[in-house]
């Protein structure tokens, strides 16, 4: 993971190494990137520091000046949604939260202000390798390959509950041209949009009809899981994944994952968007990482031979810990690169 801040030979009881903690306290390296992210962000501005730079003199704070950083968020340049300011400030007042539990001198309590209105149908954003691992967790749960199915089909397709609850079988069919299965769905708006699916992923829906429960059904629907039971699934999930709330990572968040592996045009179209602006206007600001910046790359002072000095373990585990999107594309180019020695 790529850290903002530095903590080689901190002491053990530095500020620094205690923020170290609660941000590793989240079992999601994407959950760690945002809270690192938004941790410095506040530190930068309330005490002009990076975190291993701070005290504990530098961190008791007023409700008032808390108020007044929600105010530089609402009027920040980078114009961001009411939803990604409440989870920049749930940031904090979750790692003030820890750091009073760990006897610091601040109370938590003068973190406590209202929370700006969001849009009701927002839903978290997850990461492919997240919605993965939600998929084989749920295995062992009641229903579980029905559910993991259902969780792989929601962030493969990008449908919406809905549509994927009204699947049949006899909609599915296979296209030898292109080598895929396809069909077709209604979705928002009221018109059809082809919708196509791996082979692997056809065969796994095909295991749900292996189960025994399956036999009582006679309507040739794939799936036949309550709204109360899919809620139920993702509430487990989260406690199990130890995902913070204010993520708000809910059955629509499967719909987001796309945004993290293709273009925001490739997203259009599979979201089903009439106008890119729509796709823009709720998706923009969930990759908030700016270290790919032309300003923050123009200064880019090491050398690329960087490289060489890492060992083939260090380089792939660097590739691995990537964000999903960029190692989907290196791991297309290395399959061409295989497949042409091959052919050689």
């Amino acid at each position: 993971m790529s850290t903002l801040f530095n903590v080689t030979g901190l002491h053990h009881d530095s500020v620094s190494s205690d923020i170290r903690r609660f941000i590793n306290s989240f079992t999601s390296k994407h959950t760690q990137r945002t809270y690192e992210r938004n941790i410095c962000t506040f530190m930068m501005w309330y005490a002009n520091k990076m975190p291993e730079q701070l005290v504990p003199e530098d961190l008791p704070i007023k409700n008032a000046q808390f108020v007044e950083y929600q105010t530089h968020l609402r009027n920040h340049a980078l114009e961001y949604e009411n939803t990604t300011i409440n989870n920049m400030v749930d940031a904090i007042r979750s790692l003030y939260v820890f750091l009073q539990k760990n006897e610091y001198n601040v109370k938590s309590i003068n973190l406590d202000i209202k929370s700006l209105i969001e849009n009701p149908q927002h839903a978290g954003s997850l990461f492919p390798d997240e919605a993965e691992n939600m998929a084989q967790l749920v295995v062992k749960q009641r229903k579980g390959v029905e559910k993991a199915a259902l969780i792989r089909m929601a962030y493969t397709t990008s449908l919406r509950k809905s549509s994927l609850l009204d699947i049949c079988f006899k909609d599915i069919t296979y296209n030898d041209q292109y080598g895929y299965y396809e069909f077709n769905v209604l979705v928002k708006g009221g018109k059809k949009i082809p919708v196509s699916i791996p082979t692997w992923l056809y065969e796994e829906l095909l295991t749900i009809k292996e189960q025994d429960y399956y036999k009582q059904y006679t309507d040739d629907k794939v799936f036949h899981l309550r709204n109360k039971a899919i809620q139920a699934m993702m509430d487990s999930l989260r406690v199990e994944m130890n995902i913070p709330k204010e993520r708000n990572i809910v059955f629509h968040s499967f719909r987001n994952v796309v945004v993290k592996v293709g273009s925001i045009q490739e997203a259009k179209e599979q979201l089903g968007h009439s106008n890119i602006a729509t796709t823009d206007k709720f998706y923009k600001h969930m990759n908030m990482d700016l270290s790919n910046r032309p300003s923050m790359r123009m200064h880019n002072k090491i050398p690329d031979n960087v490289f060489h000095s890492l060992s083939k373990e260090e380089l792939i585990s660097l590739i691995l810990n990537d964000e999903a999107g960029t190692i989907m594309r290196m791991k297309l180019k290395a399959d061409e690169i295989v497949k042409q020695k091959e052919v050689l």
